[in-house]
């Protein structure tokens, strides 16, 4: 008799778990994103709603710009998966019932008028390049890198995240740094020189300064205190652009010169 009471309770168990999903659990057939409900209770709806919330999501962007070209790129909506109203849903739908998730749109929080807007320069800086081929190609690369990027109201620029890495594998060659107060061959050798350039047009566009870090010795290319020196992972620049509109930092390299401007609204 104590057997048959064990072997009794998981399927007295088993039958009110279905009982259960008879009664108060989803229709049988009802699907959302392909995806088949029925029998699930509120709670297993409710986990199953939000991993499709995950799946679904996309994040809105906002307008840019052409790196080589400067042409405005619009912006893209996104979208969110409407929990409350999805999980509502699901819990009154008929049997076999197909439904689609409930999205709401979310907007970028600028359009492509206010970058047509940005046409002032609120700061400026060139420096003379010399030495070899090498470095004259990493200062190129970066100088691309960071040409035509948007920096929204509150937002901080960062060189390195902008540039990204400097190795082979992404064009760099080996050109002379500066290691430790001395001199060295590493890839990406020249790169400070745009990032000083860039520092200098910040601070003459009264840009707030987050981070930078000075040369273990004086450069040639700015004058003392003016440099900025990059070393990603480790040291980097970055500037928060505390003004009420976007900015746009350009950059280039052209006949001997790299420069850096700083584009802002208003008059």
């Amino acid at each position: 008799m104590f057997l048959t009471f064990l072997i009794s309770v998981p399927l007295v168990a088993n039958w009110l778990d279905q009982a259960e999903r008879h009664f108060f659990g989803v229709k049988p057939g009802v699907t959302i994103a392909g995806e088949n409900l029925g029998g699930l209770l509120a709670d297993e709806v409710r986990l199953a709603v939000e991993e499709l919330a995950v799946r679904e999501q996309v994040l809105p962007l906002e307008p840019r710009l052409d790196k080589q070209t400067g042409t405005i790129i619009p912006g893209r909506n996104g979208r969110i998966l409407d929990i409350e109203n999805t999980v509502s849903r699901i819990l009154s739908a008929t049997e076999s019932q197909r439904l689609k998730p409930e999205m709401i749109t979310i907007y970028p929080r600028y359009t492509a008028a206010d970058l047509q807007k940005i046409k002032r320069v609120l700061g400026y800086c060139e420096t003379g390049v010399s030495g070899t081929y090498q470095r004259h190609s990493n200062i190129s690369l970066a100088s691309s890198a960071v040409n035509n990027t948007v920096v929204w109201p509150g937002e901080v620029f960062s060189f390195n995240e902008t540039v990204g890495p400097r190795t082979p594998e992404r064009g760099y060659l080996p050109a002379p740094v500066i290691l430790m107060g001395g001199g060295g061959m590493d890839f990406g050798g020249g790169v400070c020189q745009v990032s000083s350039t860039i520092y200098n047009a910040a601070l003459s566009s009264g840009l707030r300064i987050v981070e930078r870090h000075p040369h273990s010795r004086p450069v040639r290319y700015v004058p003392a205190g003016r440099d900025a020196t990059v070393n990603y992972g480790y040291l980097d620049l970055k500037i928060l652009n505390n003004r009420p509109e976007p900015v746009i930092i350009k950059c280039g390299l052209s006949r001997g010169r790299v420069w850096a401007s700083v584009y802002g609204g208003g008059e």
